[in-house]
């Protein structure tokens, strides 16, 4: 599998984690090994201590199936069979298993690729929608709102008709792959370039080369303070609950207090989770003094172990701010995590959704390493302040926005943005909205990285 590829899978299954921290339980005795090395565990060995842990802390416990685990050559295969369906409805979404060093990574933000994402207009257009500082691509000068022309001298209308030629005459004898959106680099090789040429503000074209590198992600994109007609109003895009956050957001709030912001424009629509406690540091900066000594968040695991349920609380921060209203930019692509910020600072400030409505995961994972491997099954459930915490569906949207890639994060005429803006000055949301985000025809052949068993794909690679 190429590396890219890999990566995205990971990204895609820990964009979903909610992760509180990695459980230390030994399952050895009753798997029939001590103290294994790790570099050479029996796959069987780890498929019996994840199968022992599941059928101990999975939040579904009592609808796992009996099974042989000899049957299962990976640890993501076994894991398939065990996730909870009720008839035709896949309960269980959610739970993963990944090497342990990528899970490791992905929480410190190390990443490997380019670092961008792209996104199609309703011309089938392709547009940079977002880049990660100091990745290949923005040194490369990748930004968002610019339209890719070619990739390695080919446009992007010649690599969707020879993905769908290569498609439709796989079969044939004597077939030879034309380049494609498969092939067209090797994501395989540290150090690949990737000539490209794009258009920026209509008019301009720029050729660029990426090169194909490890990167640090950062999950602070952007910041910003504006003028919504009087009212100081900060600008955060967040991206992801990881390790690093704590830093990155801590010195987002001394801008904002030093400021003196009175209202804040959260944008999480690309945020897909992470970290419990990151979670609880972003609601504490936003709203710590409204909050002190709160339940903001609790945890509820199954009724083998309740008695590790808990609560986290509600604190001052050296920086937290004391708003009164927030607006959070979402789309179906805020989970978990992003999902219990909004959740949990519901009943002490005025919280507004712009966008689309949310992923729908109120439920989170504990990692276990079995090895050189991680299992992050489902194993609690989370509510706020006044115990609501069912949102399978995901939160709705106070106002409909677009994701208004045309346009950079935090420009007052991005559509989201704009619609924030408006409905934290007037109290509810504008007449017309504008439609900027229409998937095009080819959408789902974008980028060879369809990530399987999730119903969409993730452009960021």
């Amino acid at each position: 599998m190429k590396k890219g590829l890999f990566l995205l899978l990971i990204m895609l299954a820990v964009l979903i984690s909610g992760c509180v921290v990695k459980k230390d339980i030994d399952y050895t005795e009753e798997c029939g090994t001590e103290n294994p090395d790790p570099t050479k565990c029996e796959q069987s060995y780890v498929n019996c201590v994840a199968y022992n842990y599941m059928k101990d802390w999975y939040l579904w416990y009592e609808h796992l199936p009996e099974i042989n685990i000899a049957d299962y050559a990976t640890l993501g295969d076994m894991l398939s069979k065990l996730k909870y369906v009720d008839g035709e409805t896949v309960v269980d979404r959610f739970s993963y298993s990944v090497k342990k060093v990528d899970h490791d990574n992905y929480y410190a933000g190390k990443r490997y690729g380019m670092g961008t994402s792209w996104k199609r207009d309703e011309a089938n257009r392709l547009f940079v929608s977002l880049v990660y500082p100091e990745s290949p691509a923005g040194i490369a000068g990748l930004k968002r709102g610019q339209e890719i022309l070619e990739l390695n001298g080919f446009t992007v209308a010649q690599l969707d008709k020879n993905k769908l030629y290569n498609q439709e005459h796989a079969a044939d004898e004597g077939f030879i792959a034309k380049t494609d959106w498969d092939n067209v680099y090797d994501a395989e090789k540290q150090g690949e370039a990737v000539a490209m040429k794009l258009l920026e503000n209509g008019t301009d074209e720029i050729n660029t080369t990426v090169y194909l590198d490890d990167y640090t992600m950062k999950s602070v994109l952007k910041t910003s303070v504006v003028d919504n007609n009087g009212v100081k109003t900060g600008y955060l895009h967040f991206k992801a609950f990881i390790t690093p956050s704590k830093d990155e957001l801590n010195e987002a709030f001394v801008t904002f207090k030093a400021e003196e912001i009175q209202e804040l424009v959260l944008d999480m629509r690309y945020n897909g989770g992470g970290l419990v406690s990151i979670s609880q540091h972003l609601i504490n900066l936003i709203a710590g003094p409204a909050l002190e000594g709160e339940k903001i968040i609790k945890i509820m695991y199954n009724d083998k172990h309740s008695d590790s349920n808990s609560n986290y609380l509600g604190k001052v921060l050296e920086n937290s701010m004391n708003l009164k209203k927030v607006a959070i930019i979402a789309s179906r692509g805020t989970a978990s995590a992003s999902e219990m910020v909004i959740n949990s600072l519901a009943p002490f400030i005025e919280v507004s959704v712009i966008g689309d409505t949310t992923y729908g995961k109120p439920v989170g994972m504990n990692a276990l390493d079995i090895c050189d491997q991680t299992i992050v099954p489902i194993t609690f459930k989370n509510a706020n302040a006044v115990d609501f915490g069912d949102y399978y569906f995901g939160i709705p949207a106070t106002c409909t926005a677009s994701d208004d890639y045309k346009h950079d994060f935090g420009d007052v005429e991005e559509a989201s943005m704009k619609e924030a803006l408006y409905y934290l000055k007037n109290g509810k949301c504008s007449e017309t909205l504008k439609n900027y985000g229409v998937k095009g025809p080819l959408l789902e052949t974008l980028i060879p990285f369809e990530l399987k068993g999730m119903n969409r794909i993730d452009y960021t690679f």
